[in-house]
């Protein structure tokens, strides 16, 4: 259906986002489907064959490698969604004060795997390989002088519930909602924007074929709304 708009969701606030704009769209005579589901990979697939219109589930890297690895032509067609990326501490309140040898939980998944090394070396905690700012691993850090234990990985459903055990935990608020901490409290560091950060924005993503299309376009200016942001 030509004025049907069927749009995947995985987390929060994505559905909250489209809740938001139904009425909106439906004014213009669109009908807003959204789809939701527990996993990344299956809308993906969805929207590769056209079963889905768009979604909004990842960044730009991840739709890359799902393009790479799927033979897919996905693109992103607007950013929505910058989630606050940080390193959490119970027992610290600045980054000085993490002593040696302190064991630091990460995303085991390889984007925000990188993306928690990048937020490492930004806080001085480490340094990183001249020039390589993505698709980072533990082989890329140059130094690390606190001699920091990096190799507790868990994956981002699991982190809050690593981080009571640990103190110490690199997460999003969507992951840390569970432990009920209010505003910022026990972020220790937060990820600071730039070129590489500006990146891991969550997007509404389409394909090729219909990213120009009256529905996408519609679809992208009520998700631009002062109501959203």
């Amino acid at each position: 259906d030509s004025r049907e708009i069927n749009v995947g969701v995985a987390f929060y606030p994505m559905k909250d986002i489209l809740l938001l704009i139904q009425d909106d769209l439906k004014a213009e005579g669109y009908d807003l489907k959204i789809h939701e589901f527990t996993d990344y990979q299956t809308p993906n697939n969805l929207v590769k064959n056209e079963e889905l219109d768009a979604k909004m589930i990842q960044h730009d890297y991840f739709l890359q490698s799902f393009n790479e690895a799927n033979d897919a032509s996905l693109v992103t067609v607007q950013p929505i969604y910058h989630a606050t990326f940080a390193l959490y501490s119970k027992d610290f309140a600045t980054v000085e004060e993490i002593p040696d040898k302190t064991a630091i939980t990460l995303p085991d998944d390889a984007t925000n795997l990188s993306r928690a090394l990048y937020l490492l070396d930004q806080a001085g905690l480490i340094t990183l390989k001249e020039g390589k700012v993505t698709g980072l691993t533990l082989e890329d850090i140059e130094s690390n002088p606190k001699d920091l234990k990096l190799d507790d990985q868990v994956p981002l459903t699991s982190l809050a519930q690593r981080y009571v055990e640990t103190g110490m935990a690199i997460m999003y608020p969507t992951y840390a909602k569970s432990l009920e901490l209010q505003g910022d409290e026990e972020r220790l560091y937060v990820e600071m924007q730039d070129d590489v950060t500006s990146g891991y924005a969550i997007s509404l993503a389409a394909r090729e074929d219909n990213e120009n299309s009256d529905k996408i376009k519609a679809l992208v200016k009520h998700l631009m709304s002062d109501k959203v942001r």
